[in-house]
């Protein structure tokens, strides 16, 4: 059995200009993510996917393999489930497929650790994603979506509503190639903190970043 992990990081930002190269907690942003997939350990082959002669210096000092990021891939058109068709596409070997993103700079080793094993190791699920559980009001549209406003529930007694937190993904080669999805029929919601589900693509996300950051490593109060 072989695994791949491939994290794509691409030069330019519309939302946030520059943000995989500003620094988050004294590293830039795209090397967190990097350092916690290779300290989790459990993948044959880590890929960085990129358009930038920064990183490309970085993935080949850090040991990390390289896929040239083709130009209509790094446009915004561009999502999740394009980006690992392709790897799927370039890299046809492997028997289990994994996205990481720099936008998620807090995810732990362990919780990557968590995720590959219960998708590689149970046989139950074809695919797994991390997400968190909110217990919130929600609304869509204009009608409320997990509670009837007219029997108010308490809050620990309400029906969650699941958010992926965009920040890990995992599939295996058959369901990707049958879904051309990063996400298959029997996916495995790999519960994971707020901290954890930290995810940058505003400049008010990079600021709750950092905050978040320096309260967990003690450097704020």
């Amino acid at each position: 059995m072989k695994t791949a992990c491939f994290i794509p990081i691409k030069s330019n930002s519309e939302r946030v200009p520059g943000k995989n190269f500003r620094t988050l907690n004294g590293k830039k942003l795209y090397e967190h993510i990097c350092e916690h997939a290779k300290a989790a350990g459990v993948f044959d082959d880590i890929y960085i996917d990129t358009n930038s002669e920064e990183i490309k210096h970085y993935a080949d000092r850090q040991g990390f393999l390289l896929i040239e990021r083709k130009e209509e891939l790094a446009k915004n058109t561009a999502n999740g489930n394009d980006l690992l068709v392709h790897h799927l596409e370039c890299c046809p070997d492997y028997d289990y497929y994994f996205q990481l993103f720099a936008t998620a700079p807090y995810l732990q080793p362990e919780t990557i650790r968590r995720c590959f094993g219960m998708l590689v190791g149970s046989g139950e699920y074809d695919s797994c994603f991390t997400a968190i559980q909110n217990y919130g009001f929600f609304w869509m549209n204009g009608n409320p979506v997990n509670y009837r406003p007219e029997i108010l529930p308490r809050s620990q007694d309400m029906t969650p509503v699941t958010e992926e937190s965009t920040g890990l993904y995992g599939i295996s080669r058959e369901s990707l190639k049958r879904y051309r999805c990063r996400i298959g029929r029997r996916p495995y919601l790999c519960p994971v903190s707020k901290f954890e589900a930290v995810d940058i693509n505003t400049e008010e996300d990079w600021k709750i970043a950092e905050y978040i950051g320096a309260v967990h490593w003690g450097k704020r109060t």
